[in-house]
This record gives C-alpha cells, structure tokens and sequence, in this order.
C-alpha cells in the first residue's frame, strides 16, 4: 500500500504547514504532492516556500502564486464585493513586497499541472481545473466535473482552490478536492489535507484536520501590518459556505 498526503491552500501559514508536515511524517506517508498556493494572505511566505523546497515537495502553481511570481496586479479571481476587492489587492501587494526575486523565481517555476502513477493508478494534478487555474469547482458542480474527467486520461483528478475538501466518485474516476492547509473556509480552523492511500488499484481517500495555534498566526499578521479582516477568517474557519465565491 502506497499513502500520499495531498496538501493545498497553504497560503503563507507556516505555523499550520509545520502541524500537518508532522501528522504526515507521524503516518509515515510514502509521498506528499501539493495542489499550489503557497503564498497570499498569510504572515510567511518566504519560510513556505522554503519549506517545499527543502522538503523537496512537488507542486503545481496555484492563481496566487502565479499572481505573486509574475507580480501581476491581480490574483485572477472573479471579486464582485468591492471590499473584498480592496483587500484581495491588500493580500497581493502584501505578497509581493514580502517575497525576494529568487522566491518569485520559483513560483514563477511551478507546473500548472502533474501527472504522476502509483501502483498502477494515475493521478491527474492541477490547481483549479485543466483549463484554468482560477475556476471555482465544487461538489455540487457534477456537469463541469463530468466534463473534466471526461477529458483527463487519468483516473483520479485532485485539486484545490476552492479550499473546501471532499472526495467524490464519478463516471468510474475519483475525484478529490484536498481542502486548504492554511485558510479553511468550512468552519474548522484546524489545518486540512487529504490522505489518499492506494493498494492494488484500488483508491481509499480521507480529510485529515490538525490542530495548531491559529491566535499565534493571528497575531503575526497584524504585527506584519496585513489587514485584521484576514485574521478573522482564520479565527471563523472561513465563511462556512459551500459555495463560496472569495479567493
């Protein structure tokens, strides 16, 4: 049996990497892939991005950090509320400012998408879907869905984006959404990843939420000066909607 510790949305938390990275270590996963993300938002996106690289983490390019490489003026997400546009820009700038060229040198790097096989199952990466990097896909949206595995070769299609976990079955292909490391939005301020274990072609996938100390990061993004709003989130668990449509 292969074990594979999907991560996601890990959005500068260093603090809640850190607490998942050990629950992982403490199961003895075989593999870890990261479905992109890794900067916005939070306090620490330099000490993140180390973190993959050190750990030698393969990873795709999530919208924020091809924001951030590319040093573009938005994060590519659809903001209709023009607060939450203020502070979608607030994060990006944020992000920017606080990462070196060589740090956006390697977002700028990231796959958009990975195709990896284990033990004779293939899996299909990416961080949104395949024709996008900042489309919102959630469970209830089975007519897109169907549309993506109809399109992909392989047999189990894994994402992020929308930071909200699930594990599906549809058409014969598994379909798995690995939730958010660093900014969950279904209520649960616990950090969030997808274990997936695989044995004799056959596909088991659970969320696993782990505890860490969200007040401390709390407290670092408002002595880095990053807006309060964002530390709320993190203290709610998100907006605890399903269909939410924020980045």
């Amino acid at each position: 049996m292969t074990s594979i510790a999907l991560i996601s949305d890990i959005h500068a938390n260093a603090l809640a990497l850190d607490a998942v990275l050990a629950d992982i270590r403490a199961r003895g996963c075989d593999r870890i892939l990261c479905l992109g993300d890794l900067v916005g938002y939070g306090p620490r996106p330099g000490e993140v991005i180390a973190c993959i690289r050190t750990e030698n983490i393969e990873t795709v390019m999530g919208n924020y950090d091809e924001a951030v490489g590319f040093t573009l003026p938005a994060c590519g997400c659809h903001i209709d509320n023009p607060r939450q546009k203020a502070l979608s820009r607030h994060s990006l700038h944020w992000a920017i400012a606080h990462t070196t060229p060589q740090e956006r040198a390697f977002l700028r790097s990231l796959p958009e998408t990975l195709s990896v096989e284990v033990e004779g199952i293939s899996f299909c990466l990416t961080h949104a879907t395949p024709d996008s990097i900042t489309e919102y896909l959630y469970q209830a949206d089975a007519a897109r869905m169907a549309e993506i595995i109809a399109l992909i070769t392989q047999d189990v299609y894994v994402y992020g984006h929308t930071h909200l976990p699930f594990h599906a079955v549809l058409g014969g292909k598994h379909i798995l959404n690995a939730g958010s490391v660093g900014r969950p939005k279904d209520f649960d301020t616990r950090a969030g990843y997808m274990l997936a274990q695989v044995h004799g072609q056959r596909l088991r996938a659970e969320v696993v939420r782990v505890p860490y100390d969200v007040a401390q990061v709390v407290r670092e993004m408002a002595a880095q000066g990053i807006d309060e709003a964002f530390g709320r989130f993190l203290l709610d668990g998100g907006e605890g909607e399903t269909q939410s449509r924020n980045p």
